[in-house]
């Protein structure tokens, strides 16, 4: 624990208050603790941000940067950084829109440890949040120091997302220490020493990560992969991101509803290898309906093997696959070499991109936290190539990386086979950029009819957070 001094000096100025409150989690709690008032006691920041030090130093880690978590930590981060000659980063509540449209500002080096502080942890959802945007921005993050830590579980939380948390001090401490400087009723006494002794776990508040208050316009000035680019320019033109999955058995019945709903998509998603049919002929005519419709061509072929044989796969074969579709799926499984393999063995001229499989619909899937992670490292190393990701959420912040959503409907909820469905609006307030459709389009009475509702739900749910 810190001095004494530290906290005397805090609770002077009422920082520390019993009644009755509602947390940011949503909790009741019959004690507050409000550090916001430090910004006008110079002296005490100093103190806090000198506490913070010496607490680093008895950290094992590698800190090259400090951030502060908005808003309350950035004095203590700002003052530590000055007195300790340490690097800061700000991270933004959101992306500006105008500018350079950064979250994060500061110098970023990746492969930088960035520390970060924070005044309280409850369930420690704010941390793991500026975490995750600190992390997609390539710094890596691994310990926190908090002025307070309220004991429900923040902790085990932090560690879960690969955080170690460290506090100058409890919310126990806090409350004997009040309790020495002030005359408290032994019976409310007891009532909060049994409230903190039996405080209910808060668990991380899973909050969507819907992009706000960024165009489709804007976001094709700053793609810079030209897919990427080029299918941003296609959603704000047609004011439509919805992506048709059409996984149909014949040639010729890809190509109607290829023909029949061209006009209403950003693309078109097939799974060529489930064809009966399937002929060369069937990929030149996609093409040619690819350019009268201005869509374009994702297959999501799921490429999950070592690199010569996935160059194979793409290039060669009955299907020639990099000749003809624009954009294509890869697990994360066999590492990064899988992406440099398919983005140095493309036989056109054409730009070409990948999409990593971070999420998928299907009930009981695999892809974990510590998947999703490595496959967001694969992404940034490779941004001229990886435009994005299919997932259930967001999973990068980066205005420039698109998230793909499949599994999503209008009627069901689901099917037998484990396919897990949420409607259009709900997967734009995850975060999806694109909405990806299959039976709810190509299953329906007139699929022309049921793909301009989907476009017009899916549109104006993102056009909601512009």
């Amino acid at each position: 624990m810190a001095d004494n001094k530290l906290l005397d000096d805090l609770l002077s100025i009422n920082v520390f208050r019993v009644g009755e409150f509602r947390l940011k989690s949503g909790v009741d709690s019959p004690i507050y603790i409000d550090l916001r008032g430090i910004i006008a006691y110079p002296s005490l920041i100093r103190s806090i941000a000198d506490a913070v030090y010496a607490k680093r130093t008895t950290i094992d880690m590698k800190s090259d940067i400090v951030c502060g978590v908005p808003y309350t930590a950035l004095p203590i981060a700002s003052l530590y950084s000055v007195l300790h000659n340490v690097p800061m980063v700000l991270k933004r509540k959101e992306a500006k829109d105008y500018g350079t449209k950064k979250i994060v500002e500061g110098i970023i080096n990746k492969g930088d440890n960035c520390l970060i502080l924070e005044d309280i942890v409850s369930s420690g959802s704010s941390v793991i949040e500026t975490a995750e945007v600190l992390r997609n921005e390539g710094l890596v993050v691994t310990d926190c120091i908090v002025f307070l830590n309220r004991e429900q579980g923040g902790q085990d939380n932090l560690e879960k997302a690969g955080i170690r948390l460290h506090s100058l001090f409890t919310l126990s401490e806090i409350f004997d220490r009040y309790c020495t400087m002030n005359k408290v009723d032994d019976e409310l006494v007891i009532s909060i020493k049994e409230y903190i002794k039996g405080n209910k776990y808060i668990p991380v508040k899973k909050q969507a990560t819907v992009l706000k208050h960024m165009s489709f316009e804007d976001r094709a000035k700053v793609c810079h992969q030209p897919v990427a680019k080029q299918l941003m320019e296609i959603v704000a033109k047609k004011q439509s991101n919805l992506c048709v999955a059409l996984d149909v058995l014949k040639s010729q019945e890809l190509l109607d509803l290829a023909d029949k709903l061209g006009p209403f998509v950003c693309m078109i998603k097939t799974h060529i290898d489930i064809l009966l049919d399937f002929k060369q002929e069937v990929a030149t005519e996609l093409k040619n309906l690819a350019t009268k419709h201005n869509f374009l061509i994702f297959e999501d072929r799921k490429f999950a093997d070592i690199g010569s044989t996935v160059k194979a796969q793409y290039n060669s074969g009955l299907y020639k696959i990099s000749e003809w579709a624009d954009v294509v799926t890869i697990h994360g499984i066999p590492g990064d070499g899988i992406v440099s393999a398919l983005k140095e063995s493309s036989l056109t001229d054409r730009p070409r991109a990948c999409i990593l499989i971070a999420e998928m619909s299907s009930s009981g899937a695999l892809t974990d936290d510590s998947y999703q992670k490595k496959v967001l490292e694969m992404a940034q190393s490779h941004p001229d190539f990886v435009i994005g990701f299919v997932g259930q959420k967001r999973m990068s912040e980066k205005l420039d990386m698109i998230t793909f959503t499949p599994g999503v409907n209008i009627n069901s909820a689901g099917d037998s086979l484990g396919q897990q469905y949420k409607s259009p609006e709900m997967a734009v307030e995850n975060g999806a950029d694109v909405i990806i459709v299959g039976r709810g389009i190509i299953g329906a009475e007139d699929p022309v009819e049921a793909a301009k509702v989907f476009m017009r739900k899916a549109f104006e749910a993102y056009m909601k957070f512009v």
